[in-house]
């Protein structure tokens, strides 16, 4: 048997320590090849759509790529620590520290490329569900087709990433002695202690880093961000590696608990286990809360349809400026397609002003008073009244439950003929689609047939449906219209001479977005939450061993089949549910403060995402659990 097959077959034997490593490699290396076939299939070379889905897989991939780095990293340095026996016994066969190194690399280099070679191969098998899911959030169709750029893209990517990670566990390997080596993680373990001042200081940390997540608001939550993620990052550590100790010793202290049937045992353990897995908690702690914020962040911006209906006041909104020759033509499409389509509609018109202002400012937007209030009675809107040189602003967007635009007073100087106005208040929002036209001013009627001497009236046509939903595709060839003439006022021709919004058409764009992004979510999210898993599984069997010698020697003196049951699936719980536990709460509060900044309540998309991971870990516990279970009672009998 030469050396390379040494390290092969030393692999194999490890295979169940390596199983959720090797994995969740596989799984993350499928995952950058599903992006990278989506991405480079022909049909995504048009379309803004498209192109947005290729930008936001693009940077999900790489997301993917640098996790999956430091992931393998730090699982290939808690596996070489547990190997530190077997590296003992080879030394004592003559294995040179050279030879051990080039062991731990070739090993490594086994891994990594079986890992790509499944996980491509899985991809293969998986990607025509790509194509069929990513398609249908973005409305493409998508035959199957893999790109020869993917494959070498995703090959190449992970040989380089797998070489650098093998080239650094050299670097890993303890350069201990051979005795130290021998005992591995049988060392006699010191008594768990916890310092007092750390432990005040994780929930210090944590408690106001809630605190202040929950009162964000959003003048607050941009400078709160950063101070708020780093006391989350130093409160959780703090929180495992101390107060969890801390609070341990306590239970230790109330006999009453402490003694009562198999506490003793469960505590006692429960100690040492907190101490030795308080890094793996923080890693899978902090890792769920970026699976849970990211998943869910963008889970809660299906809330922002809501948001887009409420700032349409129009389903079908046309703004005719000065010079436009095409206005008839555009009117009379939309009202045949309405017709075409048997769509009931209500059509309100009306006009206003484009007026230059002084200093540079852009041009003001100005409305007659009663012309005002006939479409603020059409809105069901309260009617205002204006006097004077007064004005009353109409803001660009509609005020929020979380924030209303501040209102301050200041002069108006229009450009024509030194007019002056002074704002006195603003109304709630403004009377087009939002975003067809900026701030505007209400003005007295005489004021505005003053303004008309100098400018050109422009109107402005508003189409109320009984359904929104059904004036789908009505428009479309005025928005065909509308980017040929932004190309052409690109190249210096012409300024676009009218504007137009479709609420369907807003939605339509929104919800392809949201599907877009949420497909890319899902999957990195998925290899977080799996990666997290596997933090979990590795501990649990190296553990193994270690957890078959106390039962079996406990199992002498009496112990139960239930008793051994009760004992070990309350450890488990712990080990699997107290870093998931603390990264839910870290999320609830997170989506507390994402709150402040939408307008519309995201409590049921919250719960849905954190209720979905919760169920999968509970799913995972039960797996492991019964594997686990079946190890012990071997043992034990």
């Amino acid at each position: 048997m030469n050396f390379r097959q040494f390290a092969f077959n030393n692999v194999f034997r490890n295979k169940r320590t390596y199983a959720a490593y090797f994995l969740s490699s596989s799984f993350s290396v499928m995952i950058f090849f599903i992006y990278s076939v989506i991405a480079s299939h022909p049909a995504m070379k048009e379309g803004i759509t498209q192109r947005l889905a290729v930008q936001a897989m693009s940077i999900a991939q790489w997301i993917v790529y640098v996790f999956s780095f430091f992931f393998i990293l730090y699982s290939v340095g808690a596996f070489l620590k547990t190997r530190q026996h077997e590296f003992g016994v080879l030394m004592i066969h003559g294995m040179s520290p050279r030879q051990l190194n080039r062991l731990v690399f070739l090993e490594n280099l086994i891994i990594g490329f079986g890992a790509i070679v499944t996980g491509i191969g899985s991809g293969l098998l998986l990607a025509k569900a790509g194509f069929v899911i990513g398609g249908s959030a973005m409305g493409v169709q998508l035959p199957y087709h893999i790109s020869i750029s993917a494959l070498v893209m995703t090959a190449s990517s992970f040989v380089v990433l797998f070489f650098v990670i093998s080239f650094l566990t050299q670097f890993m390997v303890r350069k201990s002695k051979v005795q130290q080596l021998l005992q591995g993680t049988n060392k006699p373990r010191s008594e768990p202690k916890a310092s007092l001042i750390l432990s005040l200081l994780a929930a210090v940390l944590l408690v106001a880093s809630y605190v202040l997540s929950y009162t964000a608001t959003m003048v607050t939550i941009g400078f709160l961000m950063l101070p708020v993620v780093l006391m989350t990052i130093i409160g959780s550590y703090f929180l495992f590696t101390q107060l969890s100790v801390f609070i341990i010793h306590l239970l230790k202290r109330n006999d009453r608990l402490f003694l009562r049937k198999t506490n003793m045992l469960t505590i006692s353990d429960l100690a040492y286990r907190m101490k030795d897995n308080a890094r793996m908690f923080f890693m899978v702690c902090i890792v769920s809360t970026v699976a849970f914020c990211a998943v869910g962040t963008l889970a809660s911006f299906g809330v922002m349809e809501d948001e887009i209906v409420q700032s349409h006041v129009y389903d079908l909104n046309y703004v005719s400026k000065k010079g436009n020759q095409m206005e008839q033509t555009h009117l009379t499409e939309i009202e045949s397609l309405l017709k075409m389509k048997g769509i009931e509609y209500n059509k309100i018109d009306y006009e206003f002003l484009t007026v230059k202002a002084k200093e540079g400012r852009l041009p003001w937007t100005v409305f007659a008073q009663s012309t005002y209030n006939k479409v603020a009675a059409d809105l069901q809107r309260p009617i205002v009244s204006v006097t004077g040189e007064q004005a009353l602003l109409i803001p660009y967007m509609k005020d929020t439950i979380h924030f209303k635009f501040p209102f301050e007073s200041e002069t108006v100087y229009l450009a024509v003929s030194s007019i002056k106005l002074t704002t006195t208040d603003k109304v709630e929002g403004p009377i087009t689609n939002q975003g067809l036209l900026g701030e505007a001013l209400i003005v007295t009627d005489e004021m505005y047939k003053q303004l008309s001497n100098h400018a050109k009236p422009e109107t402005i046509y508003g189409y109320k449906t009984v359904d929104w939903e059904q004036t789908v595709g009505v428009g479309a060839g005025i928005e065909q219209d509308y980017d040929q003439a932004v190309s052409t006022m690109g190249s210096g021709n012409r300024e676009i001479s009218f504007e137009f919004s479709s609420l369907a058409a807003s939605v339509a764009v929104q919800r392809q977005m949201f599907s877009i992004m949420m497909f890319s979510a899902l999957l990195v999210g998925a290899v977080f939450f799996i990666a997290s898993g596997s933090f979990l599984y590795f501990r649990l069997y190296t553990d193994l061993e270690q957890d078959k010698e106390r039962y079996k020697a406990i199992g002498k003196i009496g112990l139960t089949d239930r008793e051994l049951s009760k004992i070990a699936t309350t450890q488990l719980l712990l080990l699997f549910f107290i870093p998931i536990i603390v990264a839910v709460v870290h999320s609830a509060f997170a989506f507390t403060a994402l709150q402040s900044i939408i307008n519309l309540s995201i409590v049921g998309q919250t719960v849905k995402v954190l209720a979905g991971f919760t169920i999968a870990q509970i799913v995972y516990f039960f797996v492991i659990r019964w594997r686990y279970m079946i190890h012990l009672r071997e043992a034990v009998r």
